[in-house]
């Protein structure tokens, strides 16, 4: 109070006033614009802030498209590949998955990419087993046939046999031979298909960018301009976003990645911005399972319903099938990082409710709010204030390293 001079009876009014501002911008419509969803591992958008994309889709006016920036192939166990493999052996026997390959479905179009995707996603509206497996055995042929350069059944029999082999004999945490981080990465970038496909997008909006610093070393390097940097901006000069999203995380609060990726789209945001006439794009930081923002941190509380946990919990169970048993598993919860992420969305709900009261949300006219059980914290950010804080964020890295 001696600080900032202000009546000790006008405070709480004060705080009241600024947490409903952050609530009335979460629920806020947005239209006319253009997304481009950045993450640096294929679950993170969706543990962020998920319930927040499910209202912006709602209009075909708003363009979406979700960028990963590297494979994320630490987080594929030899378990999971290793199962993969022995199911799509079984597929190679049947005559109609053979008539696949010979009438070209794994060559050519970009689009057969997408037709695993809804085969899949009939499976889990069917409650079918076999069709999911049979989709999970389509792209996984896709990517073999992809990285061998094969195409012949019997050949392909061999080089699954030898992956078989690999996978029952190597011990968990051993770097992967390049081949197998790229097998192993492009399961995951098949989830995220898998993912945003329950939406309506298709790999024409679905981005893997693969940075190079990503190597699955214990500590990644440094993000480089020519290698990393680059990608990311001729990214943005073809979307010409008026909305980038980023995990917004301090180096040591979680993975090293999350801080790598996030300097690494800084430096593309720089050089997006030099050419004179593009309009710069509103960061939104978002944060997930690995670390939280404090509410007074974010300044957009997104009210999470009952059916959007669900719909998370579902989306997540189904499309991150290397997930359902996390490989890096957190301190908070024994479970999959859907239902963590539930659980912080809930705890930070009951934050703010702790701070505007029961009957605020209980009895209010906003039927959102009523249904509301869960909060997204989200920083929203000009790109000058976006840079001034990774730029304060890599001085301090640099000081610490010395």
């Amino acid at each position: 109070m001696r600080r900032n001079g202000k009546d000790y009876t006008k405070i709480p009014k004060s705080v009241e006033s600024s947490l409903d501002q952050k609530i009335a911008a979460g629920l806020a419509p947005i239209t006319n614009a253009t997304f481009m969803h950045t993450a640096p591992h294929h679950d993170d958008i969706m543990l962020g802030y998920l319930p927040y994309i499910n209202h912006l889709v709602r209009t075909p006016l708003n363009r979406h498209y979700f960028a990963y920036m590297t494979s994320g192939f630490n987080a594929v166990t030899n378990y999971y590949v290793l199962n993969l493999l022995e199911n799509l052996l079984k597929f190679l026997e049947k005559p109609a998955f053979r008539q696949l390959l010979e009438e070209g479905y794994f060559r050519g179009r970009s689009s057969n990419r997408d037709w695993d995707v809804y085969h899949y996603l009939d499976g889990v509206a069917s409650h079918s087993r076999t069709i999911k497996d049979e989709a999970n055995a389509r792209r996984l042929l896709r990517i073999l046939i992809y990285l061998y350069e094969e195409e012949s059944i019997e050949h392909l029999k061999d080089r699954i046999k030898e992956l078989v082999d690999y996978f029952r004999t190597q011990y968990p945490g051993k770097k992967d031979l390049a081949h197998i981080q790229m097998v192993k990465g492009m399961i995951r970038e098949w989830e995220a298909d898998l993912l945003w496909a329950h939406l309506g997008f298709n790999s024409k909006s679905v981005k893997h960018l693969r940075l190079g610093f990503y190597k699955g070393d214990m500590f990644t390097e440094d993000p480089e301009f020519a290698r990393d940097v680059r990608p990311i901006r001729r990214l943005m000069e073809q979307i010409e976003p008026d909305v980038v999203t980023l995990a917004f995380d301090p180096e040591g609060s979680g993975p090293d990645t999350h801080y790598k990726v996030m300097q690494a789209i800084a430096e593309a945001l720089k050089e997006y911005l030099k050419k004179k006439g593009r309009k710069a794009p509103q960061i939104w930081g978002y944060r997930n399972v690995w670390y939280r923002f404090h509410p007074s941190e974010a300044n957009v509380f997104v009210p999470v319903s009952l059916n959007s946990m669900a719909v998370m919990e579902s989306m997540f169970m189904y499309s991150f099938g290397s997930q359902r048993d996390a490989s890096f598993p957190s301190y908070e919860l024994d479970g999959p990082f859907s239902r963590l992420a539930q659980k912080i969305q809930a705890d930070q709900f009951q934050t703010v409710k702790t701070c505007l009261g029961d009957t605020y949300f209980n009895e209010n006219e906003h039927p959102r709010l009523r249904a509301c059980h869960g909060l997204c914290f989200i920083k929203k950010m000009t790109v000058p204030e976006f840079l001034e804080q990774t730029t304060a964020l890599k001085k301090k890295m640099e000081a610490n390293q010395k």
